[in-house]
């Protein structure tokens, strides 16, 4: 079985550009333990709901599954302090 395709936003391709290089290699490590298990992230709920969310030492990735082309859509990824809240007025 394979995993799923990683989709990435502009926002989260510029989040890891700016990333130091020992934590752009946990996000990674996390990323491809996600391709292949895709529903480990806790889910979101309210005005998040549809998302779900990986810890990666202090930062966190929201990402959503979609099953029907088998892709998982990265969205964000910032320090846990106030990922939620930042992602949520970029929704809006």
């Amino acid at each position: 079985m394979t995993g799923y395709r990683l989709l990435y936003s502009e926002t989260s391709r510029r989040q890891i550009e700016k990333l130091h290089p020992d934590l752009k290699s946990v996000i990674r490590s996390k990323l491809d333990k996600l391709r292949i298990d895709p529903f480990d992230g806790k889910r979101l709920e309210r005005e998040l709901s549809g998302y779900r969310s990986l810890s990666a030492k202090r930062f966190h990735i929201i990402y959503r599954v979609n099953d029907e082309n088998r892709s998982l859509e990265i969205h964000y990824i910032g320090h846990r302090r106030d990922i939620y809240e930042l992602f949520a007025k970029q929704i809006v």
